[in-house]
């Protein structure tokens, strides 16, 4: 999808009032593209889905069934990431002058994944010359910030009906290089709690031994401990905790024709039966 412009900025499914104090959030699974982002760069779409954390929210599609709401983006994180702070802006990248206090020392922002990103990898950068902030800004404003908004008001709900809540933040990862290996083994889940700081401890530990019991390799914090939203929502003193998830690709999607390989429907069926474990044990932890 690349043609229309105004896609709404992010998707919301829910039933009724929830029943458990949890909330699931996707924010790396759209796959819209402005056609206007294809006049700013040489790169295709085919470049753009590999940033994706494809599919991810149809993995979790099941939760609004069990009374969890499952906020979703629809703008792919090329155009907007918004698993970044708003003002994680790179300077280089803009003719005109950025917000003050934007935080360019941001070592996401350091390595060109910024808000706005720089580039894919070392060596593809995004845009052909540089960008108008002016122009972009519209990307924060109309994308990022009603997600954030939306994110923040399920949160409080939570608090106000429950007196706590755990934002689970869903991600996708690809298959890892060796230096990023836990033992030498690509584990099929990483759950993030920021190291420590973003939810109570005996959450990930309850979330790794039922993902165990189910048959995967499940690592806490290695290689990923959760970037802003985790960091941001997480505040165990507030009974408000975050913990990411991050699936392995190789369970359930096929990279090489952008479409879910044989096991999807398989890896579907089990995160549901983890999801309704979970949610039994979860009045036992300290939330």
């Amino acid at each position: 999808m690349t043609t229309l412009k105004n896609y709404p900025p992010f998707l919301l499914e829910k039933s009724g009032k929830p029943s458990v104090p949890v909330v699931l959030a996707s924010p790396h699974s759209g796959t819209f593209y402005p056609e206007r982002l294809f006049h700013l760069t040489d790169l295709k779409l085919t470049d753009f889905q590999q940033y994706e954390d494809t599919a991810v929210d149809r993995l979790f599609s099941f939760a609004p069934a069990m009374g969890i709401p499952l906020l979703s983006a629809v703008y792919g994180r090329v155009w907007v990431d918004l698993n970044r702070h708003p003002l994680e802006l790179d300077p280089t990248m803009f003719s005109d002058s950025i917000p003050s206090q934007s935080q360019t020392d941001s070592p996401r922002v350091k390595n060109g994944f910024g808000v706005i990103a720089r580039q894919l990898n070392a060596n593809k950068l995004i845009y052909r010359k540089k960008l108008s902030f002016a122009v972009e800004q519209e990307r924060l404003t109309d994308v990022h910030l009603p997600y954030h908004a939306a994110l923040e008001s399920l949160i409080k709900k939570n608090l106000a009906v429950f007196g706590k809540s755990l934002l689970i933040d869903l991600h996708s990862m690809p298959l890892l290089p060796p230096e990023r290996l836990t033992n030498g083994k690509m584990p099929d889940f990483v759950l993030g709690t920021g190291d420590g700081a973003a939810c109570a401890p005996q959450i990930a530990i309850a979330a790794a031994e039922l993902l165990r019991d189910a048959g995967f390799s499940v690592t806490i914090n290695l290689p990923y401990s959760g970037a802003y939203t985790t960091l941001h929502y997480g505040r165990p003193a507030l009974h408000s905790h975050a913990l990411q998830i991050e699936t392995g690709r190789h369970l359930y999607w096929d990279c090489k024709h952008y479409l879910p390989s044989e096991n999807f429907n398989t890896l579907w069926r089990k995160l549901s039966l983890f999801m309704e474990r979970f949610l039994r044990v979860l009045p036992t932890l300290p939330l």
